[in-house]
């Protein structure tokens, strides 16, 4: 009788975001280093990072595709929905935003790691909203499958019908430590994704070694059911987010997955 061996999921483990001036001046960037070279230094000791700035403007085809071009093999970029979408057209009558974005960011392939849609804390629960938002996100992804995750920044949306249809749609529920909105349990997609904002959720301060080991407890938990997991640290004041991602990788005890 042979058995079920559930092969392991990989971990990839960044911050959201890498170009900020503040770690240039010796933090983390070489004081010097230009910054078209960040990016590139980034990718040699982190497998991923969250790209936050589609979700203010969105970048052209030609930056996705340098932003691919500089990175190592393997390294993974999640993407930040425009806001337009989400805060703007609240999640209806996008379909053209839908398409000129993902035409854009289908560029970063075979790099291409998760969708995050970030939910305003203004827009209420509405099942039937995200039910058809989602389906319609489905047909304009028809050509480039994305993992996808949506975080919440209301406290409405926290219930189980929501939950079932996330699953339905195999999309992850991202955990986030905001305190308006504290999200700790996964549902049941394929990945997880986790947002850290910092202690306080204040996008400072820096994560404690009993924290930081308390996430690497779950992730090898959630490593061994098979489910890749991403990981990406928002605390970016004074560096505390590079800091705190390369101790994740330590006490998740994982290499590179470009490496």
């Amino acid at each position: 009788m042979k058995e079920n061996i559930v092969k392991e999921g990989r971990c990839y483990i960044g911050t959201s975001g890498w170009s900020y001036s503040h770690w240039s001046k010796g933090v983390f960037y070489p004081r010097g280093m230009k910054s078209g070279e960040w990016l590139p230094f980034f990718s040699q000791r982190f497998s991923t990072v969250e790209i936050n700035s589609s979700f203010y403007r969105l970048p052209s085809s030609e930056m996705f595709k340098r932003w691919r071009d500089v990175t190592g093999d393997g390294f993974q970029f999640a993407v930040k929905l425009w806001r337009r979408v989400t805060h703007e057209r609240k999640l209806a009558n996008c379909t053209r935003e839908l398409k000129d974005f993902f035409t854009a960011a289908a560029e970063l392939e075979p790099k291409l790691g998760p969708l995050l849609i970030q939910l305003p804390p203004f827009l209420k629960c509405n099942l039937e909203l995200l039910d058809g938002f989602l389906s319609e996100l489905n047909n304009a992804t028809v050509e480039t499958r994305w993992n996808v995750t949506v975080e919440f920044r209301n406290t409405e949306w926290l219930c189980e019908p929501v939950y079932q249809l996330l699953n339905r749609y195999d999309v992850s529920l991202c955990l986030a430590d905001m305190p308006r909105c504290p999200i700790t349990e996964p549902n049941n997609a394929s990945f997880v994704y986790i947002r850290r904002h910092g202690p306080g959720g204040t996008y400072s301060g820096c994560y404690s070694p009993e924290e930081i080991a308390g996430d690497a407890g779950r992730i090898r938990e959630w490593l061994r059911e098979g489910r890749d997991v991403y990981v990406y640290y928002n605390n970016d004041i004074d560096g505390h987010a590079v800091t705190n991602a390369g101790q994740l990788i330590e006490a998740v005890n994982i290499k590179l997955e470009n490496g």
